[in-house]
């Protein structure tokens, strides 16, 4: 069926004002050019939509039953375009953004909070998750955007690089480390380390860089939160290496951070999409607003939220 909204229109123009030349007037057409539209609907659907007379036009028993359904699929047309026209100028809107634990406790919240107030129309859903979930969550279309760390390439995603982010080592503020001024990995060696899960971007960062020091590394711990890396380092169960923002995590517990040297590591934190899919115009307004607070001439400490 080749029904076209240029027939619907004329359709309900004529049904309204019972005329053709009222309805060419009103539809900006020659009285012709709407019989012919007229003549074309008809024929398209098979049945008789008006009873010409004289001067006058009555809708059919057809025609009447089919006018409430024309308006309505103007009315509905119309209301889908208006809601993608508000999409395009951020009248109306909605982005989920994942995180990684971290990132979300400490950098995203300020840069969340800036776009919200001056778009309020958007809605903006954070969901922080471990790092290794982000991209399974991306690909089951779950989140519009992340912001955390690309272990390796991956085919579906594609990641806009945001800052870099110093891995320190953190430590009870007892702890002898915690009165030196930085620590070389090879200190680590016989301390009673807790790591993140293996399938965490971080672990493997770490691991490359301990082995080399430390050949037979292991982990006595391993957990899949920072935080929780952080309450077991307060009660004393060994030290972690964590990213420098761990730091904000830790003020209300007796942790510190310790600048790890020898060499100095750090982790690429990017903006993470699905590749070859096109985002809404609220999500790549958010995602600009990440790039745009984090480019290194704005990444200040109150930008970034660090210590």
């Amino acid at each position: 069926m080749n029904i076209t909204l240029r027939q619907l229109r004329a359709f309900i123009a004529v049904a309204d004002l019972g005329q053709f030349n009222l309805a060419a007037r009103n539809l900006h057409l020659t009285q012709s050019a709407v019989s012919i539209v007229i003549r074309d609907l008809e024929s398209e659907i098979g049945v008789r939509l008006f009873d010409r007379h004289t001067r006058m036009v009555t809708l059919t028993l057809v025609g009447q039953e089919f006018l409430p359904q024309a308006r309505k699929i103007l009315k509905d047309l119309e209301l889908a375009v208006g809601d993608m026209r508000d999409n395009a100028s951020l009248k109306r809107g909605q982005v989920t953004i994942a995180a990684a634990i971290v990132l979300a406790a400490t950098i995203v919240p300020p840069i969340i909070a800036a776009f919200v107030s001056m778009h309020p129309e958007i809605l903006v859903s954070i969901r922080d998750m471990p790092e290794e979930a982000i991209s399974p969550a991306l690909k089951r279309n779950e989140v519009d955007i992340a912001i955390g760390t690309l272990s390796e390439d991956d085919p579906e995603i594609t990641a806009t690089p945001l800052m870099r982010d110093k891995l320190m080592l953190v430590c009870r503020e007892d702890h002898r480390f915690a009165r030196q001024k930085s620590v070389r990995w090879a200190e680590l060696k016989g301390e009673t380390l807790i790591t993140l899960a293996a399938t965490n971007p971080l672990r493997s960062i770490v691991e490359h860089n301990l082995i080399r020091v430390v050949p037979n590394f292991q982990p006595k711990y391993e957990v899949r939160f920072s935080t929780t890396a952080i309450s077991m380092i307060s009660a004393g169960m060994g030290v972690a290496v964590l990213p420098e923002n761990s730091s904000q995590l830790a003020s209300a517990v007796r942790v510190t951070t310790v600048d790890l040297v020898d060499p100095t590591v750090m982790r690429n934190v990017s903006l993470l999409q699905r590749r070859q899919h096109s985002l809404s115009p609220a999500a790549e307004r958010l995602k600009a607003a990440f790039v745009a607070a984090m480019r290194p001439e704005n990444a200040g400490a109150s930008a970034l939220g660090r210590t």
